[in-house]
């Protein structure tokens, strides 16, 4: 099985980012690599509760993302199960789970770890995209905490 950790340090409040992997007004900003976007969100944000993120492409092809909240701790810790409807990859079901912490006043380090993945390829299309997609993050974070 192949994983990967992405650590990374936004200048924004901890609840804010906290709230940005979860809030549908905050994920339909981010949570989308490159140059797809979000059309939908349905979340049902609980421990066992289920997600749904649809994006598309620029060239109008839509992505599914379904997966379930298996540990929901606020401000510290998400973990969640992830996979594509379309059942293109050889992956089918694979785990996310995200650390967080204040590292000082306004500053938080995320630490996210993917895993499960039957084979490399698909394990770096995946990071690339979270860095894709924590790079909006960042802009968003920048654009709120401008505002605040």
């Amino acid at each position: 099985m192949h994983q990967f950790t992405i650590d990374v340090t936004f200048n924004a409040s901890l609840p804010f980012i906290y709230a940005s992997f979860h809030e549908v007004e905050y994920l339909s900003q981010w949570f989308a690599p490159g140059s797809c976007s979000v059309t939908q969100v349905m979340n049902d944000f609980k421990e066992g509760g289920r997600y749904r993120i649809k994006m598309m492409e620029p060239n109008g092809v839509e992505m599914s993302l379904t997966g379930e909240y298996v540990t929901l701790l606020a401000n510290e810790q998400l973990v969640f199960s992830w996979a594509w409807e379309d059942d293109l990859e050889d992956s089918v079901i694979t785990s996310v789970n995200i650390h967080f912490n204040e590292v000082e006043e306004g500053h938080v380090n995320v630490v996210l770890e993917q895993s499960g993945f039957v084979n490399k390829e698909e394990c770096q299309q995946h990071e690339y995209a979270w860095m894709s997609c924590l790079e909006k993050l960042a802009v968003l974070a920048s654009k709120q905490k401008a505002l605040s």
